[in-house]
């Protein structure tokens, strides 16, 4: 970590947790807050927890915003007036473009923050499931604001790959359109999913019967926190949208294949996902 020697987690939940318990292999002091009493108690397990956020991001050398999309903004607007002139910020949001956009216009930020989105994560949230080795071999994005100055971007690189995680450059507008077809969209489409099951449940108790592994892979990911999900829906929105456009079309055209009912079709379809789904490692 070198010259890091305290690191400030601003919302220990699933991610936050995680980063904890990877950072305290380290040399390295970290402390944590949690805006709920509830949440900060449960992170009192996995590190020590500040009673204020001043207090936790007071001296820090890094510090990470790891709670809602929704709250990184505000949240950089309140640092901006309260750091070191070396303190580097960053984030875990799964968006980027809404952020980095504002936070190009507060004067000052440039020196200190970085956006990051790692692909890392579960279906569960809270720091109760928290997982040292959640970030290791995982992909980080850093899409850095213009007027970063290299140095700091090298800093938050070097912050994620002593992780063991794989950190990767790209920009904000991309970053945002790849997740809302790989992240996004899947969540928005399981959580439908499993509300239409729901509605045949009530006409049909036995239904849970038939439930196997294929249903339960495909839902799983709606078991994911509905606050956090909010935030990203409606922060990315326009891209999500974009893609489910296009996913209607592709199932409008199934159905005329369902009610056409060539064999042939379907095995071409078939083989044509398998075959994709194998080269995604």
């Amino acid at each position: 970590m070198g010259t890091q020697k305290k690191v400030a987690i601003i919302g220990v939940g699933l991610l936050g947790g995680s980063l904890a318990l990877a950072l305290k292999k380290k040399n390295v002091t970290v402390v944590g807050w949690n805006h709920r009493v509830s949440s900060r108690k449960k992170a009192a397990r996995l590190l020590k927890v500040e009673p204020t956020f001043e207090k936790a991001v007071q001296d820090a050398d890094v510090v990470v915003l790891c709670s809602h999309s929704s709250t990184v903004l505000p949240f950089l607007l309140h640092l901006n007036h309260m750091l070191k002139p070396d303190t580097l910020i960053l984030d875990v949001s799964s968006i980027k473009g809404k952020i980095v956009e504002i936070a190009e216009q507060i004067k000052g930020l440039e020196n200190h923050f970085v956006p990051c989105h790692p692909m890392a994560g579960k279906e569960k949230s809270g720091a109760d499931f928290a997982d040292a080795g959640l970030y290791k071999e995982r992909y980080i994005f850093i899409t850095p604001l213009k007027k970063n100055p290299l140095a700091l971007v090298q800093r938050a690189v070097k912050f994620w790959a002593s992780l063991g995680a794989k950190p990767v450059l790209m920009d904000a507008k991309t970053h945002d359109k790849n997740v809302a077809l790989t992240s996004h969209l899947p969540h928005l489409l399981a959580s439908a999913f499993v509300q239409l099951y729901g509605n045949q449940e009530k006409r049909s108790k036995n239904i849970r019967m038939a439930v196997g592994s294929g249903f339960k892979d495909f839902t799983r990911i709606a078991g994911s926190n509905p606050s956090m999900w909010s935030d990203i829906l409606e922060m990315n929105s326009k891209e999500v949208l974009a893609f489910l456009t296009a996913y209607r079309k592709q199932l409008a055209g199934l159905e005329k294949q369902l009610k056409r009912g060539h064999k042939s079709f379907w095995m071409k379809f078939f083989e044509k996902g398998r075959s994709l789904r194998e080269k995604i490692q």
